[in-house]
């Protein structure tokens, strides 16, 4: 007798329906609380949803998701939405709090640096070029 499980697909969406996150088959969550679960079936694209389910990936190289839940179906999103999700994100301006966790984390890889050349010459007894 032949027996092959069937592999279930889950996503979370974003509060605009957008599909940020596919996973199941192989890798489900043990927690599923947040995720709709949207087909089940068996091979690779089931297995592998991560990688296989979407076609063209779940995100364009940019980093905008491709495709919208519709309360019946993944769809794929049109240029049109694409397009504006990148204006978005381009208005955007960069916050205070994040240049200042930068700054702190410039200056922590320069004390880092000076304490790898103080503990070089300590060591070894030559400087670090």
């Amino acid at each position: 007798m032949d027996f092959e499980q069937k592999s279930k697909v889950y996503i979370q969406t974003d509060d605009r329906g957008r599909i940020l996150r596919c996973d199941g088959g192989y890798t489900t969550p043990a927690d599923l609380t947040g995720w709709l679960e949207i087909d089940e079936g068996n091979r690779d694209r089931y297995n592998l949803c991560q990688s296989h389910y979407f076609d063209g990936g779940l995100y364009t190289t940019d980093g905008i998701p491709r495709y919208l839940w519709d309360g019946s179906a993944a769809v794929l999103r049109s240029e049109d939405e694409l397009e504006a999700d990148r204006a978005e994100i381009s208005k955007l301006e960069p916050s205070t709090d994040l240049e200042a966790r930068v700054a702190a984390l410039e200056a922590d890889a320069e004390q880092a640096a000076l304490d790898r050349a103080a503990l070089t010459l300590l060591l070894t007894g030559e400087e670090e070029v």
